[in-house]
Order: structure tokens, then sequence, then C-alpha cells
């Protein structure tokens, strides 16, 4: 996308753009109509459409903000969008360099340090993570509007952190399920099925296998939720209730 932080033309009315919680800067076209490419959220629906003049195709991306930032040094968002397609590419020293850019830039925008964040999390750095996710949560209030709560994305993003780092050191499902429920809080709505997945993943590494197994139904029980992601989170009960037979102890 070549422009905004991931918003999108509301499907019903042709008008109106509102952010959606999943939706990235780069992502996949899943139909074409003239001008509109509707564009598939990561949380697993159809979240609206772009103008085709709006966007550049991955390939293309690349030199594209790079001629911008050329003709533009300070222009934090080219360095923003040129690292998303970085990372999208797999490209993960020149992503880290350009987010890097783009905050010292424009270091009072939250979303900048949530993108890196995402980036470092993806690098397994998760001291690196949680410190660009910390450092949002206190910037949301006085940075740029988005149509959805950021510090609540902000704090589920930090509880899958705290749950999964492959460095144990750095796991603490104490914070994890702390970080997911303060989420909750704020927003009811991620009780529904991706915050059941989230608190799942703290109390599996916790160890209460038994209260994991239970959200994870809960999870799989909520209609319509997120189609793509269902497989995945099947496969995970499974896992769950295997690591729990293990034990010797029925599954709930």
């Amino acid at each position: 996308m070549l422009k905004g932080m991931g918003e999108v033309h509301n499907p019903v009315d042709s008008t109106h753009v509102a952010s959606a919680v999943g939706i990235n800067l780069v992502t996949s076209v899943v139909r074409v109509e003239g001008h509109r490419l509707w564009v598939l959220s990561t949380s697993g629906g159809d979240s609206g459409w772009v103008d085709s003049a709006d966007v550049r195709r991955l390939p293309e991306a690349i030199p594209y903000f790079t001629t911008l930032i050329e003709r533009a040094p300070g222009n934090w968002d080219a360095y923003l969008r040129r690292a998303e397609a970085e990372h999208a590419l797999n490209q993960r020293d020149a992503a880290t360099a350009d987010y890097s850019k783009a905050i010292e830039l424009h270091p009072a925008e939250a979303f900048l340090y949530l993108r890196r964040g995402r980036h470092y999390n993806t690098l397994r750095a998760c001291d690196r993570a949680l410190s660009d996710f910390d450092k949002a949560i206190t910037l949301a209030p006085t940075s740029a509007p988005q149509g959805y709560n950021l510090v609540v994305e902000l704090y589920s993003l930090e509880s899958s952190v705290y749950s999964g780092c492959p460095d144990s050191t750095r796991r603490d499902p104490r914070k994890a399920i702390d970080a997911i429920q303060r989420a909750i809080a704020l927003d009811s709505s991620r009780g529904g099925a991706r915050g059941f997945v989230i608190l799942a993943r703290a109390y599996a590494s916790s160890g209460d296998l038994a209260e994991a197994i239970k959200l994870m139904k809960q999870a799989l029980a909520v209609p319509g939720a997120a189609p793509s992601y269902r497989n995945d989170w099947q496969r995970q009960l499974v896992e769950y209730e295997r690591a729990l037979a293990t034990r010797g102890v029925k599954a709930p």
C-alpha cells in the first residue's frame, strides 16, 4: 500500500475508509473488480478493498520507494513502506535498517515501533520486540489515530512474545497472561476467538495444558472465526491434548 496505515474501504460504503486489525501494508489480493483490489486480512476474512492506483506489486515496491527516498531523504513514510516490502521478501537486515531509519526520522509515532517490534519478533529478538511494544504503548495516546485500539493490539502482541519466545530466559507465562487479560479488559472483543488462542498459549507456556485446551476449544467454537487459521488452531489443540496425555491426564 502506498498510503495509510493499513486502511481499506468498507465493503458496504465505497467512500468510507477504516483501519482493520490484521491488515498489513503488504497484503494479499484475493480478487479484482475493475480498479478495486479486494484484500484479505490476516485474521482470515475479506476486510475491504483498495484502489489499484494506491498500491504497487511487491516486486516493484522496493525500487519505487527507493526512488522516493532518493528524492526526499527525510521521507520516513517511504522508509517504513520499503521496510515492509523488505520484510515480506525476507531481506531482514535491510528491513531492520529501514524501520530504524523511519523511527529516527519520526520518533513520536507508535505505529512505527509496532511494525519494527513485529519484525523483531519474527527475528526472535524478544527483548527488542518487547522494548518496541512498550515504547509504542507510551506513544499511542499522542500518535496518529487508528480505526482500532492500538494499545489493545500491542498488549496482545506482548502476550505472544512472553509466551512464545524461544529464549527460555525471556519467556514469562505470568506476564503473557497479564498482557492478554489487559487487552481483553480494554476491548471485550479480544475475548473472542483470537483472544482465546493467545490466552491458551499463555497458559500452555505456564504448564497449565488443561486450561489451554479449554480455551482452544472455545476459540474453535466461535462461529465464523478466522477460517484461514482454524486448521492451525485445530493442530495446536491436538498438540496440547497429546502433551497432556503424556502426563497421564485426560483432556477436559
